[in-house]
């Protein structure tokens, strides 16, 4: 039976879309990483930013380079959707992600436990086709993990922070935390002048090193915090919650004016963990 497979949709603009300039590409942004002093006993998963790679991946790169030292054989890749509009939440219907780096097969058999759960999640293509906060991830974990990786693509449409707990923690009764990490894909605020937006994402990156789950719910709710993948980080937070004894360390901190030169609009950017 011919598989399902989606194409990439950003390659050659996000990222390099030759096979070769990409891995060469990531092996210097994580090579320029330096050691964060960190050594957890276990990690759930990243927060990690989803702009072009010349703007986030300095940063993204972080994260990456802390997970190198663990081994994992699944991703909950977890992403906004900026393309599509849609109640709930999206787990793709299709076999495979490509990537010019090759295919990142999807792991249907756990794909369709989540699915056939409910809870406002369907099976569907509609928040992945077009979505680039998903595709920007996956290069960077075919890299670190070259033996290949199992993924569960997910994309998060108009939700409510209840829905998104009831979500994880159906995560934490399906998977493994031992061979399964969560990326939320997320980049912080848009479009502000760089000292105000230090401002914004200082109190946003203090609740999440304070774990401070209900404080992060009600500014999902309320839109009164700006991460376009905050729906993701709860997702991931919620999950590591409910695993027990978790933490959350920011790995790295910067805005595109950092790295794309621009301080009067700039996206802000981070890659923290989370972990025990």
């Amino acid at each position: 039976m011919r598989q399902k497979i989606r194409q990439p949709s950003v390659a050659g603009q996000f990222y390099a879309g030759d096979k070769q300039l990409l891995k060469a590409e990531i092996d210097e942004y994580l090579n320029d990483v330096s050691d964060p002093g960190l050594h957890p006993k276990q990690v759930f998963g990243l927060i990690s930013p989803h702009a072009g790679y010349p703007c986030s991946a300095p940063t993204a790169a972080y994260g990456y380079r802390l997970l190198q030292r663990f081994t994992f054989k699944r991703a909950v890749v977890i992403a906004p959707s900026h393309s599509d509009y849609f109640d709930g939440l999206s787990v793709y219907d299709g076999d495979g992600y490509a990537t010019p780096l090759g295919i990142v097969p999807v792991d249907r058999a756990l794909c369709d436990q989540l699915t056939a759960a409910g809870l406002l999640v369907r099976s569907s293509e509609v928040g992945h086709l077009r979505e680039h906060a998903l595709e920007v991830q996956l290069p960077f974990l075919q890299i670190i993990y070259p033996a290949g990786i199992d993924l569960i693509p997910v994309t998060v449409g108009v939700t409510a922070a209840g829905e998104l707990q009831e979500f994880a923690e159906l995560l934490a009764q399906l998977l493994n935390p031992a061979d399964t990490v969560i990326i939320a894909s997320s980049d912080l605020s848009h479009y502000y002048p760089e000292a105000f937006a230090h401002q914004r994402d200082r109190h946003l990156t203090d609740l999440l090193e304070k774990f401070d789950l209900a404080a992060l719910a009600t500014g999902f709710d309320d839109q009164s915090l700006e991460a376009c993948g905050l729906g993701p980080i709860l997702i991931l937070m919620y999950y590591a919650y409910k695993l027990g004894a978790a933490q959350c360390r920011i790995l790295d901190y910067r805005t595109s004016g950092d790295t794309c030169g621009d301080k009067l609009q700039v996206v802000g950017y981070t890659s923290a963990v989370v972990y025990r």
